[in-house]
């Protein structure tokens, strides 16, 4: 059973997004993915997706120690986009006996409508809604929704949360998911050795260049091309959270006029249009940062990522205040 809710209509939330990026000459990636970007983003992401070892990771789901047959879960994916990440975990949890229930946010109709195609045929009850968990709203809608289950697992997959500014989704987060609900996580971790974050660091700022069809396709959606610029990384810190934080910008060398929903803009040369961040963490730094929010650390774990050039780590929190 599939069922979709609306929270914003698509034109509302499109047009704050397009707002944010007049005024900040910054690309919410949110905004991206309602300019045709979900396909061109999943090109990739679908083949890291099917390197990790999903049995692993159900075997470290089920030995929490919230977990009953006779009660009633909630899995909730905040920017769930396709829902690869959580699909197989999901569908191993009821496939032995646990009443877990899907509910994918997201803001892009694309996005849902990847996930609604590959969450189609399983058997766990599915809900999609269709908002911006960023909304002064979002919270109350989605308590509404969800508050008659036992408990609440509340997600950030894939990423989504090193796409934020830190401060600001952790605060957030905070408001939004409930004392004594769960906050599951995954993240790009720190090697313990310098040599391994050498690499890391510099597989990180080769970015663009390693996934340089993605970038061309959010380039072209605003109708830019590296003929008119170029990409620029720049490595900066993230306040007391210790990272490695690379933010991608597009820089014209010549004037162009970028065309987004309707919008035309006019940039001159030199000046930047962030694309987007990405980040590596240290797991202890984030665990405290977290802490300071309320966020107790329940367990975690690096999953066998097979071939996949980095890491990912996961990381289980209660929310305790």
């Amino acid at each position: 059973m599939t069922e979709l809710v609306v929270f914003c209509d698509p034109e509302t939330l499109q047009a704050d997004y397009l707002s944010e990026f007049l005024a900040e000459r910054r690309v919410p990636q949110i905004l991206f993915y309602q300019l045709d970007g979900a396909h061109a983003f999943y090109t990739y992401r679908n083949q890291d997706l099917a390197e990790i070892a999903w049995r692993e990771e159900f075997d470290f789901f089920e030995a929490q120690s919230f977990w009953a047959r006779d009660r009633r879960y909630a899995f909730i994916s905040l920017g769930c986009g396709n829902a690869g990440p959580e699909k197989m975990v999901l569908r191993l949890m009821h496939d032995h006996g646990y009443c877990v229930d899907y509910v994918g946010v997201d803001s892009s109709p694309a996005m849902l409508e990847l996930a609604t195609a590959n969450l189609d045929g399983e058997r766990f009850a599915t809900t999609f809604a269709q908002a911006d968990f960023a909304r002064d709203d979002f919270a109350e809608r989605l308590g509404d929704l969800v508050s008659d289950y036992d408990h609440r697992i509340f997600a950030m997959m894939g990423g989504t949360f090193g796409n934020f500014d830190q401060t600001f989704v952790a605060d957030l987060l905070s408001e939004l998911i409930p004392v004594d609900d769960y906050f599951y996580l995954d993240v790009v971790p720190f090697y313990a050795s310098e040599e391994q974050n050498r690499k890391l660091r510099e597989r990180l700022s080769r970015l663009p260049q390693n996934l340089s069809a993605f970038f061309d396709r959010l380039l072209g959606s605003l109708g830019l091309g590296l003929e008119q610029g170029e990409i620029v990384g720049v490595e900066s810190a993230d306040g007391d959270l210790n990272t490695m934080r690379f933010t991608f910008y597009f820089q014209p060398t010549t004037e162009v006029r970028v065309s987004c929903l309707s919008t035309e803009v006019d940039l001159m040369p030199g000046e930047r249009v962030e694309l987007m961040s990405i980040r590596a963490y240290d797991v202890d730094s984030l665990i405290n940062f977290l802490g300071a929010r309320g966020f107790r650390l329940v367990d975690t774990y690096v999953p066998d990522v097979g071939r996949l050039s980095h890491l990912w780590q996961r990381l289980l929190f209660i929310k305790d205040v």
